[in-house]
C-alpha cells in the first residue's frame, strides 16, 4: 500500500470506527417496514454523524481528507445490503449515499470555521497574540567542531575573510546573547 494511504487511513480509524457502528448498528432500530424510526435514522442520524466527523476532523488537524468524505457512504451502502434497504428503490439508496458524501464534504467545508474548533492565543481585547520581537534564548552548551576551516566560496576570487573573529570569540558573544534578561 502507498505510504501516503497508510498514513491517510490510519489517522481515520476513529472515524472509521465511530461511522462502522452508528451505520451498522442503528439499521437494527429501524425495522422492515418504513416507520418514524427509519426516517429519523436516515434523514436526521446518518447525515449528522457524517457532518460531524468531517468538521471535528478539520477542526483538529486543519486539512482535508477525501478518504474520509467516503466512509459514510462505504458503510451505507453496507447497511443497505445487509439489511434489504435496497430492494425498496435504488435511486433511494444513491441519493443517500450521495447526501452522506456531501455531508462529510460539508462538514470538512465548514468545519474551519465552526466556533468551537482550536482557537489561537487571544488577549482581552479579543485580537490575536502577537509574539514579542525578542529572540529566542538558544542552546549554546552544545560545541560542535567545525568541519573545515574558514575559506572563501571562490579561491579565484580577491575575497579575503577577517581571521581576527575566533571561535572563541563567536562562543563569548552567544553565551552573552544567551544569558541576557
Amino acid at each position: 500500500m502507498n505510504d501516503k494511504l497508510e498514513k491517510a487511513l490510519k489517522e481515520l480509524i476513529p472515524y472509521i470506527i465511530i461511522i462502522g457502528i452508528i451505520f451498522l448498528l442503528l439499521p437494527l432500530l429501524m425495522g422492515k417496514t418504513a416507520s418514524a424510526m427509519t426516517y429519523i435514522i436516515q434523514i436526521g442520524i446518518f447525515p449528522l454523524t457524517s457532518f460531524g466527523c468531517g468538521a471535528f476532523y478539520k477542526m483538529q488537524k486543519k486539512q482535508s481528507n477525501f478518504y474520509l468524505c467516503l466512509i459514510a457512504p462505504i458503510f451505507y451502502a453496507i447497511s443497505a445490503l445487509l439489511y434489504g434497504m435496497w430492494r425498496t428503490s435504488w435511486y433511494t439508496v444513491l441519493i443517500y449515499i450521495v447526501a452522506y458524501f456531501l455531508c462529510g464534504y460539508l462538514g470538512q467545508l465548514l468545519g474551519e470555521w465552526l466556533p468551537f474548533g482550536k482557537r489561537e492565543d487571544t488577549n482581552q481585547e479579543g485580537a490575536p497574540r502577537r509574539r514579542s520581537l525578542r529572540a529566542r534564548r538558544v542552546n549554546v552548551k552544545e560545541k560542535e567542531k567545525p568541519t573545515e576551516d574558514f575559506q572563501a566560496e571562490d579561491p579565484n576570487e580577491d575575497t579575503q575573510l577577517d581571521t581576527s573573529t575566533t571561535q572563541d570569540d563567536i562562543e563569548a558573544i552567544l553565551n552573552d546573547i544567551h544569558n541576557r534578561k
